[in-house]
């Protein structure tokens, strides 16, 4: 981009992915830091009640199950009530469910807050939507992954930060000064104009809509991949990767006594390695290899997986929590270039909110399987079958299955 097209960019499109970007921070780093926890919420909230530790995977089912269910909904009603309004609803809706959820006093009004967490958020899809109305796909797909990054940066620093405190303060109360973050966001929003960047139609000249949809067309025949398959990858990988998350932390204290502050550090390790990797791996991808790459990080990515399972020290571990960071951060660079390549202007809200809601149909079914696996077979089987599950991705792409 030329400094006199630089210049004549409209300001507010620079304020309006600002905010959309630290909004979305603020909000992931809300709902993503907990759910690692929720074991040990049980034991320490909800022990007295007869709650159990081994019923966390079917707690991280409900908000993504919720979320599942809501999230094409609200990407349709964002397509007609405007993005911005849409993204305000989705951090004032994750503000409330983070407060009914702080006041829970039984396992089943925690259960409802969680709950409510999926069904009125949606920040992550809303968000892409907004940006999704004003850029050009090849800038979009660089803005989701600085959208990806950010939620990255949450993911890594939020349990870190919650194991450190577990020791020293009431997990569930935490979740009152979370909603602090939506909130913020909610109010910033409501001081932005909305679509304010978008320059005024012209009733007398108007270009041929091949002329409008060709950018479009031309991102999506190189990507070699329709909306539809998008979806069914992203749901996958979702479910692979998703599958050792509720019992993570259990998982190292029973097999390689690492306490809760470690664990919450090795479990952000690959979303810290996103961001150092991000830039360098994003250059390389474009619409007409995004597709092959998937397959390549994706095997990758099982392959770290499979490196934990077998590791007997904290050093393999490491070793495998590495791999795992390199092969998802370019995994999710592909998904973000994919996204943007199939993504129309204006369908932008319905295509994210299938995508999001794809990912978080693939969420659970990855806590279904972890809560039925772990009482039986060990905390560590999640992490076999979502190893398994994300070379499946491969071979499905490798051999063009999809």
């Amino acid at each position: 981009m030329s400094i006199a097209q630089i210049a004549a960019r409209p300001a507010g499109l620079t304020r309006a992915v600002t905010i959309t970007v630290a909004g979305h921070f603020g909000a992931a780093f809300a709902a993503l830091c907990m759910p690692p926890f929720y074991a040990q919420i049980l034991q320490s909230s909800f022990a007295a009640q007869g709650s159990s530790a081994a019923l966390a995977g079917w707690y991280f089912t409900l908000p993504t199950l919720a979320a599942a269910v809501a999230n094409p909904a609200w990407g349709r009603l964002a397509d007609r009530i405007g993005r911005r309004a849409s993204l305000m609803r989705a951090h004032g809706g994750l503000c409330i469910s983070f407060i009914v959820t702080g006041l829970a006093r039984t396992p089943l009004e925690f259960a409802f807050g969680l709950t409510l967490q999926g069904l009125l958020g949606g920040t992550f899809s809303a968000s892409n939507a907004y940006l999704a109305e004003q850029l050009a796909p090849a800038r979009l797909a660089a803005l989701l992954g600085v959208m990806q990054a950010s939620a990255r940066t949450a993911l890594f620093i939020g349990p870190a930060l919650i194991g450190m405190m577990s020791g020293r303060a009431d997990l569930l109360q935490l979740f009152l000064y979370l909603a602090l973050f939506p909130g913020a966001a909610c109010v910033v929003l409501y001081l932005l104009p909305d679509a304010g960047v978008r320059a005024p139609r012209r009733a007398v000249v108007q270009p041929s809509a091949a002329a409008i949809a060709s950018p479009t067309a031309d991102a999506a025949g190189r990507c070699g991949l329709s909306a539809a398959g998008l979806y069914r990858l992203q749901a996958l990988f979702a479910i692979g990767t998703v599958l050792p998350y509720p019992y993570f932390v259990s998982d190292l204290a029973q097999r390689l006594q690492i306490g809760a502050a470690t664990a919450g550090l090795l479990f952000g390790l690959p979303h810290a390695l996103f961001l150092l990797l991000a830039w360098p791996l994003g250059r390389q991808l474009g619409f007409a290899n995004a597709r092959a790459a998937l397959g390549w990080y994706a095997a990758l990515t099982s392959a770290g997986m499979l490196l934990q399972a077998l590791a007997g020290a904290l050093p393999a571990l490491l070793a495998g929590r590495v791999l795992m960071g390199i092969g998802m951060t370019g995994a999710y660079l592909a998904i973000n270039t994919l996204a943007a390549a199939t993504s129309t202007a204006a369908q932008a809200g319905r295509h994210f909110g299938s995508l999001e809601g794809a990912n978080k149909w693939g969420a659970v079914g990855a806590g279904l399987l972890a809560s039925l696996l772990a009482p039986s077979l060990g905390y560590a089987a999640p992490l076999w079958l979502g190893a398994a599950l994300v070379a499946t991705l491969f071979i499905t792409l490798k051999w063009k299955l999809i």
